[in-house]
């Protein structure tokens, strides 16, 4: 069956089910060599009603790399307004939380399992509560694979996220199995919680590959006035493996190994690291500041100074307030960047060559009167479903 945008609008008031699947199957290119391609782009969104249960709170277009951003799904997850939002493709799940705001003191991160990873159909979302998932600024995924003996290999998942909580009470909070710690786990939720000592984060992202990925805490405030930048952690599996599940890990037992400040830009948002595109993006006011060969930026150990690489901003962009940021990374099909813009309420898409004051190749796509956040592209060229 057939929608436009306006019929699922109209459907998801009728339906008690909290889950819509909306495609636009007209005027879009053929998907003949397509098929083991994915591009999806995952919009969270930040509105919320207490007296609306059916507002729905994050919209998946797939694919999102053609000629408009019209193919869609919505779902309604419990969330009190979508906030970070990530599709992890081993755990085969969407993990958002909560919008930011002592209104809602929405205390959980959502996790949301495919019932149908080919057509990118997810299933009922699952809690995972703790009374520090608040004012979640960013969440991670982590494996890590280990031998055991001659019995094979055995890989540990850990859902990471970062909640501002102001100066030496900010956290970084690791999750082991996930999928095992919803509503109904029965497992004591939190693994790991790290405090950030002076570091308020504004972003979590992982850099890296393998087993050996750091995590690069974005801030504003460090509590030293040289500006916004990074905080780089390694030695994760040291962390989170080999050492007891302390209570709270003090800041001075985990330090960040090196901080990375951004030369004259204040005002952090989201990032976005590609690796095989060699770019990490962030927003900053009206602007995003990309950085080339982030692996070599975050390596190392001390402070250090950087300015970007190139920044995409000016009146052309139709950017106002840039916040979410998504690269799709396919080595070869990759082609675009998106913003969302919390002042517009719009999603615009660039080309991965634009810089400067450029125009978007789709510009000031709206969903409505709905306020898109935080975003995250799943781009595959050869999926293993």
């Amino acid at each position: 069956m057939k929608f436009s945008f306006q019929s699922c609008i109209i459907l998801f008031f009728a339906s008690i089910i909290g889950f819509t699947a909306c495609k636009k199957l007209d005027d879009e290119p053929s998907n003949i060599g397509r098929v083991t391609q994915i591009s999806r782009l995952y919009i969270s969104f930040s509105d919320y009603q207490a007296s609306n249960s059916s507002l729905k709170n994050m919209i998946i277009v797939d694919p999102a790399d053609t000629n408009n951003l019209d193919n869609i799904y919505q779902y309604l997850s419990p969330a009190k307004g979508g906030g970070p939002i990530i599709f992890s493709p081993d755990a085969k799940a969407v993990f958002q939380a909560s919008a930011t705001g002592a209104a809602t003191q929405d205390t959980f991160i959502r996790y949301i399992p495919f019932n149908n990873d080919i057509y990118g159909i997810p299933g009922p979302s699952v809690g995972i509560g703790y009374t520090g998932f608040t004012n979640v600024k960013g969440v991670g995924f982590y494996t890590y694979a280990q031998q055991n003996g001659t019995s094979g290999s055995s890989t540990i998942p850990f859902l990471l996220a970062v909640s501002d909580k102001d100066t030496d009470r900010s956290m970084l909070y690791a999750i082991a199995n996930p999928s095992g710690k919803g509503s109904n786990g029965g497992a004591r939720i939190i693994d790991k919680q790290i405090n950030l000592g002076k570091v308020v984060p504004s972003s979590l992202t992982l850099i890296g590959s393998g087993n050996e990925k750091a995590v690069l805490v974005g801030f504003n405030n460090d509590g030293t006035n040289k500006g916004s930048g990074f905080a780089v952690y390694t030695g994760l599996k040291t962390e989170l493996i080999d050492r007891a599940k302390d209570t709270i890990v003090i800041s001075d037992n985990f330090r960040p190994v090196m901080k990375v400040y951004i030369k004259g830009k204040t005002g952090l948002g989201p990032v976005c690291y590609a690796i095989n595109k060699k770019l990490l993006a962030v927003t900053a006011g009206k602007e995003v500041l990309f950085f080339k060969n982030p692996d070599e930026i975050f390596s190392g150990a001390g402070d250090k100074e950087i300015s970007p690489d190139y920044v995409v901003g000016g009146t052309n962009t139709g950017l106002e307030e840039p916040w979410g940021i998504a690269i799709d990374d396919r080595l070869n099909e990759g082609k675009f960047f998106y913003v969302s813009d919390l002042t517009n309420k719009t999603i615009s898409r660039f080309l991965l060559t634009d810089q400067g004051n450029a125009s978007p190749k789709i510009t000031a796509k709206k969903y409505g009167t709905l306020t898109p956040n935080y975003i995250f592209l799943d781009g595959r060229s050869t999926p293993q479903f």
